[in-house]
């Protein structure tokens, strides 16, 4: 038999976990909107897999993370590696032909450039109005942070290497890690479908969920019985889909008709949801903690890099200020 007391601690965390599921869902979908501004959310996370591959000796070095940190002090060209299609192809589960033919696109649009190797993604295109989203995305960073850690959710963060000292923000320190984060995201996101679909039930997910308390409302388990009763979850329209993605209502409607067909989707009067009982399907329930565990793999990765406890001390400041 299980003692009282064990039973609570292992329904308090299931509890927590769900939820940091359900504010990593929020938070992944805001970053990818972020990075997209008015683009398309497939050629931001191909464009996002070629600026990771360009910086990956970067992001194994310290030393190079801070060195490289600021806004204005991307990386230079000649420390960026290229990346071949094949290889941004088969990170993200993508036929080599959408890949060919939308780097392409990217190319003749002068968001990346093809060199001897493969391609980039140049310093000069980071710091174009194109890519001016840093600072929105190191606060929705900061934001996520504060929220995960004054619920509790946050797990055991591992000390710092550096310190980071007053100044200008590591703004371009902490997108290197977003990159990262959600490309890690996007290779899980395979269990549940194509990329795409997989972003658009993420999206139906939040709206479905987004007005709750900032709290489980179900009981502890993950089974359909166990998870919110499908009457309590808010339905999303293709049209909200569509806007939030930065997606055409016709192509929404198309993945939707897919999704709906292979019972991923009920479609009522009001709207999208996501039963209950498909919620509970192992691979849901894997994408959704798969995507909460790297949430807190970003997290330990800020805390090595010293991001967090900088935060922690301009919280500090701003606390004794006011």
């Amino acid at each position: 038999m299980v003692a009282p007391d064990e039973r609570a601690g292992g329904d308090d965390a299931i509890r927590r976990r769900r939820l940091l599921s359900r504010l990593a869902s929020a938070y992944l979908l805001d970053v990818l909107a972020i990075a997209r501004g008015e683009g398309d959310p497939l050629d931001t996370l191909i464009a996002a897999a070629i600026i990771q591959a360009n910086v990956a000796g970067i992001r194994a070095r310290a030393d190079l993370q801070l060195a490289f940190a600021q806004a204005d002090r991307p990386p230079p060209d000649e420390l960026r590696r290229p990346v071949s299609m094949n290889a941004i192809a088969n990170s993200l589960n993508l036929p080599f032909e959408t890949v060919r033919r939308r780097i392409g696109a990217l190319a003749a649009a002068g968001h990346c450039r093809f060199v001897e190797g493969g391609v980039i993604v140049p310093a000069a295109v980071l710091m174009s109005p194109a890519f001016a989203k840093d600072a929105e995305g190191y606060e929705r960073t900061r934001a996520f942070y504060g929220q995960i850690r004054g619920l509790g959710l946050l797990g055991d963060l591992p000390p710092p290497t550096a310190e980071i000292g007053p100044g200008e923000p590591p703004v371009r320190t902490v997108w290197r890690l977003i990159g990262s984060y959600m490309l890690r995201v996007a290779e899980d996101l395979g269990q549940i479908g194509r990329l795409l679909d997989a972003v658009i039930l993420f999206e139906v997910f939040r709206s479905n969920t987004e007005r709750w308390p900032p709290a489980p409302l179900g009981r502890e388990g993950t089974t359909a019985a166990d998870l919110e009763p499908d009457r309590l979850r808010r339905p999303a329209s293709i049209s909200a889909l569509a806007r939030r993605l930065g997606m055409s209502p016709e192509t929404v409607r198309r993945h939707v008709l897919r999704l709906s067909e292979r019972g991923h989707l009920a479609r009522t009067t009001a709207g999208l949801v996501i039963p209950a009982e498909v919620l509970a399907q192992p691979r849901f329930q894997g994408a959704l903690e798969a995507n909460a565990g790297h949430a807190q793999r970003l997290m330990s990765a800020l805390s090595r890099l010293g991001v967090l406890q900088l935060w922690d001390r301009e919280r500090a400041a701003g606390t004794a200020a006011a």
